[in-house]
């Protein structure tokens, strides 16, 4: 009879660390383009554009390993 694998909480907890952070990163860029839509501030804009792209990639760098492996 095989053994049943152990679940390992911790690797869970980071993954959906991850996939949340991409997820905010996702929001923060489209709520910056939609906020600035039309204006010519495009420093704001770029901050929170490069503000979640960062939180994109940092949420992407956690949840790249599948926490089954």
């Amino acid at each position: 009879m095989p053994r049943k694998k152990e679940v390992q909480w911790g690797r869970w907890i980071v993954y959906y660390m991850g996939r949340g952070l991409e997820l905010s990163g996702l929001l923060l860029v489209t709520w910056s383009m939609f906020l600035f839509f039309g204006s010519r501030a495009m420093r704001p804009m770029l901050a929170l554009t490069g503000a979640g792209g960062a939180l994109f990639f940092v949420g992407w760098l956690l949840a790249r390993r599948n926490p089954e492996s």
